[in-house]
Protein backbone atom coordinates (compact mmCIF):
# COMPACT_ATOMS: atom_id res chain seq x y z
CA UNK A 1 0.00 0.00 0.00
CA UNK A 2 1.30 3.44 -0.93
CA UNK A 3 0.72 6.12 1.70
CA UNK A 4 -1.24 9.28 0.89
CA UNK A 5 1.86 11.37 1.66
CA UNK A 6 3.94 9.37 -0.83
CA UNK A 7 1.27 9.79 -3.52
CA UNK A 8 1.18 13.56 -2.90
CA UNK A 9 4.99 13.83 -2.97
CA UNK A 10 5.04 12.01 -6.31
CA UNK A 11 2.56 14.57 -7.66
CA UNK A 12 4.78 17.38 -6.34
CA UNK A 13 7.73 15.90 -8.24
CA UNK A 14 5.65 15.71 -11.44
CA UNK A 15 4.74 19.40 -11.16
CA UNK A 16 8.39 20.42 -10.77
CA UNK A 17 9.37 18.20 -13.71
CA UNK A 18 6.64 19.51 -16.00
CA UNK A 19 7.49 23.14 -15.23
CA UNK A 20 11.24 22.44 -15.58
CA UNK A 21 11.76 23.64 -12.00
CA UNK A 22 10.16 27.05 -12.56
CA UNK A 23 7.54 25.95 -10.04
CA UNK A 24 8.10 23.56 -7.19
CA UNK A 25 5.66 21.82 -4.91
CA UNK A 26 5.95 20.56 -1.38
CA UNK A 27 3.81 18.37 0.80
CA UNK A 28 3.82 19.78 4.30
CA UNK A 29 2.74 17.22 6.88
CA UNK A 30 1.65 17.78 10.44
CA UNK A 31 -0.35 15.81 12.96
CA UNK A 32 -3.04 16.53 15.51
CA UNK A 33 -3.98 13.67 17.78
CA UNK A 34 -4.16 10.57 15.62
CA UNK A 35 -4.77 12.50 12.38
CA UNK A 36 -2.16 13.40 9.75
CA UNK A 37 -2.64 16.60 7.73
CA UNK A 38 -1.02 17.16 4.33
CA UNK A 39 -0.92 20.53 2.59
CA UNK A 40 -0.03 20.58 -1.12
CA UNK A 41 1.80 23.85 -1.62
CA UNK A 42 3.01 25.25 -4.95
CA UNK A 43 6.13 27.39 -4.63
CA UNK A 44 7.57 29.92 -7.07
CA UNK A 45 11.22 30.57 -6.10
CA UNK A 46 11.58 33.34 -8.72
CA UNK A 47 8.72 35.24 -7.08
CA UNK A 48 10.37 35.59 -3.69
CA UNK A 49 9.41 32.04 -2.75
CA UNK A 50 5.70 32.80 -3.20
CA UNK A 51 3.58 29.93 -1.86
CA UNK A 52 0.08 28.87 -2.85
CA UNK A 53 -1.79 26.13 -1.00
CA UNK A 54 -3.64 24.19 -3.68
CA UNK A 55 -5.42 21.83 -1.27
CA UNK A 56 -5.22 20.08 2.09
CA UNK A 57 -6.28 16.58 3.09
CA UNK A 58 -6.09 14.57 6.28
CA UNK A 59 -6.33 10.93 7.34
CA UNK A 60 -6.08 8.69 10.40
CA UNK A 61 -3.04 6.58 11.24
CA UNK A 62 -4.72 3.75 9.33
CA UNK A 63 -4.18 5.87 6.14
CA UNK A 64 -7.70 5.68 4.74
CA UNK A 65 -10.16 7.23 4.34
CA UNK A 66 -8.47 10.46 3.26
CA UNK A 67 -10.70 13.45 3.96
CA UNK A 68 -10.73 16.52 1.73
CA UNK A 69 -10.35 19.63 3.86
CA UNK A 70 -12.56 22.04 1.97
CA UNK A 71 -12.44 24.76 4.63
CA UNK A 72 -8.65 24.77 4.54
CA UNK A 73 -8.66 25.51 0.83
CA UNK A 74 -11.11 28.40 0.77
CA UNK A 75 -9.87 31.41 -1.13
CA UNK A 76 -10.71 35.05 -0.54
CA UNK A 77 -14.18 35.66 -1.90
CA UNK A 78 -15.40 32.22 -0.86
CA UNK A 79 -14.24 30.15 -3.83
CA UNK A 80 -12.42 26.90 -3.26
CA UNK A 81 -10.09 27.09 -6.28
CA UNK A 82 -8.83 23.59 -6.94
CA UNK A 83 -11.04 21.58 -4.61
CA UNK A 84 -12.95 19.18 -6.79
CA UNK A 85 -16.07 17.74 -5.16
CA UNK A 86 -16.59 14.01 -5.06
CA UNK A 87 -19.99 12.44 -5.14
CA UNK A 88 -21.70 11.70 -1.85
CA UNK A 89 -18.86 12.43 0.55
CA UNK A 90 -15.65 14.31 1.22
CA UNK A 91 -13.87 11.03 1.94
CA UNK A 92 -11.55 9.16 -0.39
CA UNK A 93 -11.88 5.57 0.73
CA UNK A 94 -8.74 4.05 -0.79
CA UNK A 95 -5.58 4.64 -2.83
CA UNK A 96 -7.39 4.34 -6.16
CA UNK A 97 -10.02 6.91 -5.17
CA UNK A 98 -7.31 9.31 -3.95
CA UNK A 99 -5.40 8.99 -7.23
CA UNK A 100 -8.59 9.56 -9.22
CA UNK A 101 -9.46 12.65 -7.18
CA UNK A 102 -5.95 14.04 -7.65
CA UNK A 103 -6.24 13.58 -11.42
CA UNK A 104 -9.45 15.61 -11.38
CA UNK A 105 -7.88 18.32 -9.19
CA UNK A 106 -4.91 18.79 -11.53
CA UNK A 107 -7.16 18.63 -14.61
CA UNK A 108 -9.57 21.24 -13.23
CA UNK A 109 -9.73 24.63 -14.92
CA UNK A 110 -9.02 26.35 -11.59
CA UNK A 111 -5.80 24.38 -11.03
CA UNK A 112 -4.66 24.84 -14.62
CA UNK A 113 -5.25 28.58 -14.38
CA UNK A 114 -3.37 28.90 -11.07
CA UNK A 115 -0.41 26.88 -12.31
CA UNK A 116 -0.29 28.66 -15.70
CA UNK A 117 -0.44 32.11 -14.07
CA UNK A 118 2.28 31.29 -11.56
CA UNK A 119 4.43 29.77 -14.29
CA UNK A 120 4.02 32.83 -16.53
CA UNK A 121 5.00 35.22 -13.74
CA UNK A 122 7.92 33.13 -12.51
CA UNK A 123 9.44 32.51 -15.94
CA UNK A 124 9.81 36.17 -16.88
Amino acid sequence: MVTPAAILRAQAAVLAERTKGILEAAVETSSVGDEFYHRFVIKAPALGNYRYELFQVHHPATLYPVVINKDATRRPGGSSAAVVPIEGSDELRDEQTLRSWLRSVFASEASKRIIANLYAQASQ
